[in-house]
């Protein structure tokens, strides 16, 4: 389950996981497989705490919850 973040927090997340995505459209042809496979696992990291406080943020506002 996913811990409780602040929106500072998804905030800055939101904004490392773009970097990591631009980071991987401008070299791709640099990176190797496993590279790939733990920017991947990162990503994960990054984004999956951001995505649970955005769904429960548009739970509150839609008042589901």
């Amino acid at each position: 389950m996913s811990q409780e973040i602040t929106l500072e927090q998804a905030v800055e997340k939101a904004h490392q996981a773009e970097i990591v995505c631009r980071m991987m459209e401008s070299y791709p042809h640099r990176l190797v497989d496993s590279e790939i496979t733990a920017i991947a696992a990162l990503l994960v990291c990054i984004t999956g705490d951001v995505a649970a406080w955005l769904i429960k943020e548009q739970a509150k506002r839609d008042g589901k919850s």
